[in-house]
């Protein structure tokens, strides 16, 4: 599932390409995944992108498109016409072709240019609402980690109230926006923490840890424009994989010599969750 660093370079990358724009059509070909009267919004023009959390907020004018791609969920754009991605590599799970059998939305943008949103799963969606509306359904994430509001005082007196494993809090939306289980490995595995503790039993020094290598993890996976993952499922809008996992610790890494100590990483579940973590680093 794309997180924070992957949407974040989505968003920034289509920042570039659409903004200013108006919306000509828009052809919804799954249902499912457009809520809302797709009509309301051509002839409007693009005003601006940001991110919450791992949720696109794209501003069209006064209407609001809040996009969600979970777990396989791609946006490519097209500069023209053209019907192939030329890129020098297959998209994940399609050949080069646009639209294709996983594309389940296409965007029309008033100089022939188009996005279209692709997902295998069909579990990602697109919601159009007023700005009140979009406000409530943003309502319940927490700080974002790379934002003003994330003190390392909240974090430690977030992470003192709950007796849950580390790694379940950190995926907890309402005590940090936009952690999925990628960077929950990694952000663990930098601070030297088992992903097996409780929350409540780490010192105020182990979560400093943990603060310092979620700002600095997230920072650099965005840099590198995100993870693509063994499934290849994530790709930046020009169709491109991120370079981060070529960076990663432990993530997808299990029966693998650790870098640091050269233990072997393992992979456990954790609530029907993978987590990767070294036993010799992680205490």
């Amino acid at each position: 599932m794309p997180e924070l660093p992957e949407v974040e370079t989505v968003r920034r990358e289509l920042e570039k390409r659409i903004v200013g724009k108006k919306i000509a059509k828009i052809e919804v070909l799954e249902k499912k995944q457009f809520l809302g009267d797709p009509k309301k919004v051509v002839g409007r023009e693009i005003k601006s992108i940001w991110r919450r959390a791992k949720v696109l907020v794209i501003d069209i004018n006064g209407l609001i498109l809040l996009v969600h791609l979970k777990m396989t969920g791609q946006i490519i754009y097209l500069s023209n016409k053209k019907r192939l991605v030329s890129v020098g590599h297959p998209l994940p799970f399609i050949l080069n072709q646009l639209p294709n059998k996983t594309t389940r939305l296409v965007i029309n943008l008033d100089d022939s240019s188009r996005l279209f949103f692709n997902d295998l799963r069909k579990f990602g969606w697109f919601k159009l609402l007023t700005k009140k509306q979009a406000e409530v359904e943003l309502a319940d994430f927490g700080p974002e980690p790379l934002g003003k509001d994330f003190t390392l005082r909240y974090f430690i007196n977030s992470l003192g109230r709950t007796r849950r494993v580390v790694k379940m809090a950190l995926l907890d939306q309402r005590l940090v926006a936009g952690i999925g289980n990628i960077y929950a490995s990694e952000v663990l595995f930098a601070a030297r923490v088992s992903p097996r503790r409780q929350a409540n039993s780490l010192s105020d020094q182990e979560i400093s840890r943990l603060y310092r290598a979620i700002k600095e993890i997230l920072s650099e996976a965005i840099d590198y424009g995100g993870t693509s993952a063994a499934d290849q499922a994530y790709v930046r809008p020009d169709a491109s994989p991120g370079r981060y996992q070529n960076k990663l610790g432990v993530y997808q890494r299990e029966g693998k010599p650790c870098y640091s100590c050269g233990g072997i990483v393992k992979k456990i579940k954790q609530n029907n969750r993978s987590t990767f973590w070294c036993p010799g680093c992680q205490k």
